[in-house]
């Protein structure tokens, strides 16, 4: 495992969390399952530590050379950007925003950047997006400005600069925004960054990861009504964060746990086949969400015919769409 440079148990990982997302926010948004969008929190936060965790190499190959800062540049924008353009097309004719302000505003990444500055979130999950975008764009130019021996060290007084920061600022936004503020989130991506750095060390302390996880997930889900009564108050606000934190980055380590069973070629495939349809699932799911609550189903069609089209389209999305695209990135050298 300590030379592992794919892991099949993360693409695994990855899965479960698009999967994860996409069932949480049908029970919520149609059901109005407050259980279930309490859980959605924890599955989102999980993208940001596997974001990371996973781009560590390459932003490592840009402080090697930095010609392959735009190289980087261009494949996460190959990557991220059209399949979004094309759903946040879809969504913003479904709700009747395409000639609206906020329409551009999501176009450009922008809904999240200070508190209230879009009337109607229609596209609720574009909120991620927006922290994943912009920290492509300005950490590995910060990581530039540093260094090769200092990196680490830098990105860990950063992480703890954005974290300390942000306990001055708790009563500054509400909870919402603190949680989904574009610029308030960069220590998640961050976090999953050093984790990388630090995987050699972290593994051997399996038992205390698994203890951690279990501590954590249970104080996550017992303290929910406790969560949800006091959440704007300004420890629990600032608690919260690190909870979901601690909960996403030891169960992202576990998973890796799982790699030796990933020899299996069965293991393989599937895990491969539900990471690739991750992407889409989260992009469009929220689009199936919009239709379906038109319909009136049994719950049980409802969620059926809802797993078998995320399935499905994602799919051939991933086929006809993301496959070219991903086949037209740039290599890094």
């Amino acid at each position: 495992m300590n030379k592992i440079n794919h892991f099949y148990s993360l693409d695994l990982f990855r899965g479960f969390c698009g999967y994860g997302v996409a069932f949480c926010h049908l029970q919520a948004f149609i059901y109005k399952n407050i259980t279930m969008e309490y859980l959605s929190l924890l599955f989102v936060e999980f993208f940001f530590v596997l974001s990371g965790f996973v781009l560590y190499p390459q932003l490592i190959k840009i402080i090697n050379n930095k010609g392959n800062l735009f190289v980087f540049y261009k494949r996460r924008w190959i990557r991220t950007l059209p399949l979004y353009f094309i759903s946040l097309l879809i969504v913003s004719a479904l709700t009747n925003e395409l000639t609206s302000h906020d329409f551009i505003k999501y176009l450009f990444f922008i809904q999240k950047i200070i508190p209230d500055f879009i009337n109607n979130d229609y596209y609720p999950v574009a909120w991620s997006l927006s922290i994943e975008e912009f920290f492509y764009l300005l950490f590995p130019i910060l990581i530039l400005c540093f260094s090769k021996k200092n990196i680490i060290k830098n990105s860990i007084i950063i992480f703890f600069i954005i974290l300390i920061s942000k306990y001055f600022l708790t009563t500054d936004f509400d909870s919402n925004f603190f949680r989904t503020g574009t610029l308030l989130r960069f220590d998640a991506i961050l976090l999953g960054f050093l984790s990388r750095h630090f995987y050699q060390k972290l593994i051997k302390f399996n038992l205390l990861i698994f203890v951690l996880f279990i501590i954590s997930f249970s104080l996550y889900l017992f303290s929910q009504n406790y969560f949800i009564l006091n959440q704007e108050l300004h420890i629990t606000k600032y608690m919260f964060i690190i909870l979901l934190q601690t909960i996403s980055i030891s169960l992202l380590v576990l998973f890796t746990y799982l790699e030796p069973l990933m020899k299996n070629v069965y293991f393989q495939n599937f895990s491969s086949t539900v990471s690739k349809q991750t992407y889409s699932i989260y992009l469009i799911h929220i689009i199936l969400i919009y239709l379906l609550e038109k319909i009136n189903f049994s719950w049980l069609v409802t969620n059926l015919i809802y797993i078998s089209l995320l399935f499905l389209l994602s799919s051939l999305i991933f086929k006809f769409i993301e496959k070219p695209l991903l086949a037209m990135r740039p290599k890094m050298e």
